[in-house]
């Protein structure tokens, strides 16, 4: 995670995270869920994202110690890949990016549903991805990251309608832009059913790029001392 989720949403919803990570991962998979110490209780702007980026490459040394064969940053916006694969051979997994490209194998146009506030810059991003031309739109559900996980029912139909406008803007597949809608549950299914498009949980599709880095053991940084049990972290 990329926040200190113990504090602002409590345990309980860690080990909800990791129940559901759990059930959708591979059987020989095992799932760590671990909030970071400190931090912004959502990334929400670049600046949140900003301070995110020390505390997760403080944290690389407990991932070797602990032997984990892949990390999944918990944000949509990916803060700091770059940075923590120059310190670790990790495969260190993006969910954004990792979301995006998995829209790109199944749809000509997609679009991104996004928290508000969100962190500024997904243009650049796309371009950094090789997706721009691929690009729709952006449409932001009316809650925060916070409101998205404490009231799901209510921020539904805010999101329905976001989604309904993205493909008014012509996109045939969309994507989740928030870890919050990606643990909501039932939320991708009740979105494919209603707005009739396919619809990529960024959650998910980090977890299944995670699992293919272990499968295919990829070392894709810094060396570092060889790991071997199949655990995924979503940090």
């Amino acid at each position: 995670m990329t926040s200190p989720m113990h504090r602002t949403l409590g345990v309980d919803e860690i080990a909800r995270r990791r129940a559901y990570l759990s059930e959708a991962a591979s059987s020989d998979v095992t799932i760590d869920v671990w909030p970071l110490e400190d931090g912004p209780s959502a990334v929400e702007s670049n600046a949140d994202a900003a301070l995110v980026v020390p505390e997760l490459l403080r944290t690389v040394p407990k991932w070797v110690e602990e032997k984990y064969e892949a990390i999944i940053i918990g944000c949509f916006s990916d803060p700091g890949i770059a940075a923590i694969r120059d310190v670790t051979d990790i495969p260190i997994i993006g969910p954004g990016g990792s979301a995006m490209h998995l829209a790109a194998q199944f749809g000509e146009r997609f679009s991104v549903l996004s928290s508000d506030p969100t962190p500024k810059g997904l243009i650049a991003r796309l371009r950094s991805l090789g997706l721009a031309e691929l690009f729709v739109s952006e449409r932001m559900v009316g809650c925060s990251v916070l409101d998205l996980v404490r009231n799901p029912d209510e921020a539904f139909s805010g999101i329905l309608a976001a989604a309904r406008n993205c493909v008014d803007d012509g996109a045939d597949i969309l994507v989740m832009g928030c870890m919050g809608m990606g643990f909501t549950p039932h939320l991708t299914e009740r979105l494919q059913d209603r707005v009739g498009v396919p619809v990529v949980n960024s959650v998910l599709a980090g977890l299944k790029i995670a699992e293919a880095a272990v499968s295919l053991r990829l070392r894709t940084g810094k060396r570092a001392d060889a790991v071997t049990a199949p655990i995924v972290s979503a940090a």
